[in-house]
């Protein structure tokens, strides 16, 4: 579905284009033979006067121009591209889009801004029902449990098996029911123990790991965060620029007419640079600035306030912020893909080993009385506990069905969304401008740009 939205706005995009040079096009033509037919002495008339109108045209449309440009820099490319770079930073003989050059440090400040106001991994943990989660997953892990022993028992005893390869019926049921069983009991505990892993604000989730090494590794996604938060923003910041560079165009005009001919070379170029600067400076302060509503009164009237156009959106940006964790990062495949990458994936393990070699240590009675006849000693036996904590261990690992169970459970149980969108939409203005006002902050090149190509 996303790719055909991404034709579809290039198809669109494409038409534009093509219908805009027509335009353009048909309007020099049409320009060229209205010219050719005046006689001598009104040419230079036309000429002059066409000169007078095209000064706040053009200024408006490089303003718009190079606005749209500055800001297209500052997201692309997504690599560098060029000659040389200066080992691996982006900065060299070439380009790269500021944003994924800064990709670490703009994921860090999109972590740390927020995180304050947000709920953290040791709240939403707290909102799990370990008796419901089991309960959800007890069906998927049944079934690993059965499939588990039987091909352990395969592996180490396949003369105790039944002709379908299996276990005989009345021995599976039971000791699959004892696991079952002791597996419930322990759960509880697990649950705790792994969640205390992964609320360590050093080696486990409530940090800005993930989304910095999320954002590194995919910095198209970075550029979707902001530019998902601040599209109104950035479209107008483009159109305000462009609006204001044809106000200063005019003033341009007037300007112009006065001067002579070495006044008028100074002129443009000269405004033309410190223009671009100008259009930029007050495009952004417009969106940031003021912070809190500031009310307006002319002679004691209340004719209503201002407010940076970026935070009067709060509620809305909040809502697509917090739409945007969930789906980018507290997703329950990526959270587990994302901690088979540190170091507490290894206590992770340790933890389901020790719980799953226990809970063997309580079964294998059981087991040891139906393989009795066999006369297997101790080192046998611990091979077949190694073998059913690592089949199981897979098994789990492989079962999308249990995973999606658990993931729909969490998602509901935690409420991350919700909890998030309202603690955002509650949080301080000038806290909340600086989810979105570093980019800008950041990229000062984008009024660089602007003077130079105003100039």
């Amino acid at each position: 579905m996303a790719g055909i939205e991404k034709r579809v706005q290039w198809l669109n995009l494409q038409l534009n284009l093509l219908a805009l040079t027509f335009f353009l096009i048909g309007g020099l033509l049409l320009w060229a033979w209205y010219y050719d037919q005046l006689p001598p002495e009104k040419q230079h008339e036309v000429y002059h006067t066409a000169l007078l109108v095209s000064i706040p045209v053009v200024a408006l449309f490089f303003t718009w121009f190079h606005i749209w440009l500055a800001i297209k820099m500052m997201f692309l490319p997504l690599r560098f591209f060029g000659i040389w770079q200066y080992s691996d930073t982006g900065i060299g003989i070439g380009w790269q889009g500021v944003i994924p050059r800064k990709a670490k440090k703009m994921g860090k400040i999109a972590f740390n801004c927020a995180r304050p106001y947000l709920m953290g991994p040791k709240d939403w943990f707290a909102r799990v029902d370990t008796s419901l989660l089991f309960a959800k997953i007890h069906p998927m892990l049944e079934r690993v449990a059965r499939a588990s022993m039987a091909s352990v028992m395969r592996r180490h005893f396949p003369s105790m098996l039944a002709k379908d390869g299996r276990l005989p019926a009345g021995v599976e049921d039971e000791l699959v029911s004892i696991v079952m069983e002791k597996v419930e009991e322990s759960f509880p505990e697990m649950w705790h123990k792994v969640t205390d892993k992964l609320c360590d604000p050093v080696i486990g989730l409530d940090n800005d790991g993930m989304i910095v090494s999320v954002f590194n590794e995919h910095k198209e996604l970075l550029n979707h965060f902001f530019l998902s938060m601040g599209d109104k923003e950035f479209r107008f910041i483009e159109r305000c620029g462009a609006a204001l560079g044809f106000v200063c165009g005019l003033i341009q005009l007037l300007a112009f007419n006065c001067l002579d001919a070495t006044g008028r070379m100074i002129l443009l170029p000269g405004t033309g640079f410190f223009l671009g600067i100008f259009t930029n400076w007050l495009a952004i302060q417009m969106c940031f600035k003021p912070c809190h509503p500031r009310p307006v009164r002319v002679f004691g009237w209340y004719l209503g306030s201002i407010q940076g156009l970026f935070l009067k959106r709060q509620r809305d940006v909040a809502t697509l912020y917090a739409k945007l964790l969930v789906d980018h990062f507290f997703d329950f495949h990526k959270v587990i893909a994302y901690l088979q990458t540190i170091p507490v994936w290894a206590d992770l393990q340790d933890i389901y080993n020790e719980n799953i070699q226990n809970m063997m240590k309580q079964t294998m009675g059981k087991l040891v009385t139906w393989i009795a006849p066999v006369a297997v000693g101790s080192h046998k036996l611990r091979a077949v506990e190694d073998d059913l904590v690592g089949a199981s261990a897979e098994r789990i690992a492989e079962n999308d069905e249990l995973q999606q169970a658990a993931s729909q459970y969490l998602a509901i149980a935690t409420d991350v969304f919700r909890s998030n969108a309202v603690a955002m939409q509650k949080m301080p203005p000038d806290e909340f401008e600086r989810l979105l006002h570093p980019v800008f902050q950041e990229d000062e090149r984008l009024s660089q740009c602007g003077q130079t190509r105003g100039g």
